[in-house]
């Protein structure tokens, strides 16, 4: 194997200081992802030596690697040197803003460097389901990720992505007495869900309307967000275990609040009530572009069911 593209975007990685890469480390980079093409293995011998490297050559050696991956290189190759190394600079960082004091050198070196890692990680897990769903249930990650997201993007992006949810969903429209099933993926809010699943029924039930695409592709991660609002068609409920009728849904809360009946989770539409809530297209960020958001209506459901 042919060690020069790996040793050159090494020296490349140890002299980076930040910001704009100059036109050596480019053409380092590019001859590596030249060989990572042809040579696998070299995207792994690369991810052993993120520890080795000062925290901004660290940074963008992730990226990279996160490139290859969303090129079609395998996750596995480097993914897990990746997410430890997220899951070592996380607590390090974390301390710094906890203590309440100015952060020491390193620890802003840390910080500056955190966006680049950040990226690198969400185009890791987007592929490793596994380990996405083992971060959302550790309390102590995810606390530390709801403190720092208004300091890095970091932060703010790969918490979002272990907040997505995809999962099924039955939506029983009451005035005409119609179920259907729908499939939601990668979706953290309510609000944005009443979106998405607008876009699926667009005119075909009573209350519908065209879907305004400008909002939709934004809602799908097509298009950039930019400033918009969207409305409600219907009024957006579900049952309450053990109680008769029903509660609205809170658009601002997380989709894991929504009533699940026999393990999948229902939504009732009912006429939208004069005057009800609008919400705006910041609900859809931060967008993931690896992870988009969508609803797909599966099927419309029979009588019996």
């Amino acid at each position: 194997m042919n060690d020069a593209a790996l040793t050159n975007l090494l020296a490349a990685c140890r002299s980076y200081a930040g910001g704009r890469v100059d036109a050596r480390f480019n053409a380092a980079a590019q001859a590596f992802y030249a060989d990572a093409k042809v040579q696998p293995k070299i995207v792994t011998r690369a991810a052993r030596e993120l520890r080795s490297l000062p925290p901004p050559g660290a940074a963008i050696l992730a990226n990279m690697l996160g490139t290859v991956v969303e090129t079609g290189g395998s996750v596995e190759r480097s993914g897990p040197a990746v997410w430890e190394l997220f899951t070592t600079w996380l607590p390090q960082i974390h301390r710094g803003f906890a203590g309440r004091k100015e952060l020491s050198p390193r620890q802003q070196q840390l910080l500056e460097a955190f966006q680049l890692l950040g990226q690198s990680v969400v185009s890791h897990l987007a592929a490793m389901p596994k380990e996405r769903a083992l971060a959302a249930g550790d309390t102590s990650l995810m606390a530390q990720l709801a403190e720092l997201q208004d300091y890095t993007p970091g932060a703010a992006w790969v918490r979002h992505m272990l907040l997505s949810r995809s999962d099924l969903l039955l939506v029983l429209h009451v005035p005409s007495r119609r179920g259907f099933r729908l499939r939601y993926e990668n979706i953290v809010n309510c609000f944005h869900l009443f979106t998405l699943i607008q876009a699926a029924f667009g005119e075909t039930l009573p209350g519908g309307r065209s879907p305004n695409r400008f909002i939709i592709d934004m809602a799908r991660c097509v298009t950039v967000v930019e400033d918009g609002n969207d409305e409600p068609w219907w009024r957006y409920e579900t049952v309450q275990p053990n109680q008769s009728g029903a509660m609205e849904i809170s658009g601002e809360a997380s989709v894991d609040t929504i009533t699940r009946i026999d393990g999948t989770q229902v939504i009732l539409l009912s006429p939208p009530v004069e005057g009800a809530a609008l919400w705006d297209t910041s609900f859809f960020t931060p967008q993931l572009f690896v992870m988009p958001a969508n609803v797909v209506l599966e099927r419309t459901l029979t009588a019996r069911e």
